[in-house]
């Protein structure tokens, strides 16, 4: 099997959901954004936004906010970074949720290539009803309405090791036709 580095980030990445109180300095924040700002988009309609959120009480009212749609809310209080992936419809309404999780996924990429840690909070599918998480959240930290809100991504030192593991590819990988697994290519 080939190995480089960019294999190995992808293979090391773990999500962490507790943190140090050791803080992101400005040029971690500014790669990570840098690596998200770089991601894939349908036709390069670049339709991201980042919102940086620092202030303590302002995570702290993140995770309260999304203690309604994740097991791991305290993450949000205590890691020293939050970031808000967010899409305008106006750039690309087609294409929100995969042009943001691929700005998401580059920018816990690099936060893990730096030695910090992350995990995501997945928001494009919630309901944005009155009350709702979403709503909330724009409501919370000044969103315009129209934009949509793709994933919230806490940013900072891991406290712990977070191991874990993968199925193998004979389990998940189809050929030619669902159901006709790699494992079962010699019969």
């Amino acid at each position: 099997m080939h190995d480089n580095e960019v294999l190995r980030a992808i293979r090391g990445r773990r999500s962490v959901i507790r943190f140090t109180d050791q803080a992101v300095t400005d040029d971690e924040l500014a790669a990570i954004l840098e690596a998200g700002r770089w991601a894939p988009s349908y036709i390069n309609s670049q339709p991201w936004e980042f919102l940086v959120v620092r202030d303590a009480k302002s995570r702290g009212r993140l995770g309260e906010i999304l203690r309604r749609i994740t097991v791991a809310w305290q993450g949000f209080a205590a890691a020293p970074v939050s970031i808000v992936v967010m899409a305008d419809p106006a750039r690309d309404p087609r294409h929100l949720a995969e042009d943001g999780a691929a700005a998401a996924q580059n920018m816990c990429l690099a936060a893990h290539s730096l030695g910090l840690a992350t995990f995501w909070a997945g928001l494009h599918c919630v309901p944005e009803a009155k009350g709702s998480a979403e709503s909330d959240l724009k409501a919370a930290l000044g969103i315009p309405p129209g934009m949509q809100l793709v994933a919230v991504l806490p940013v900072g030192h891991p406290a712990y090791v977070a191991t874990t593991s993968r199925r193998p590819l004979s389990e998940i990988v189809h050929l030619e036709t669902y159901g006709r697994l790699m494992s079962d290519r010699g019969a």
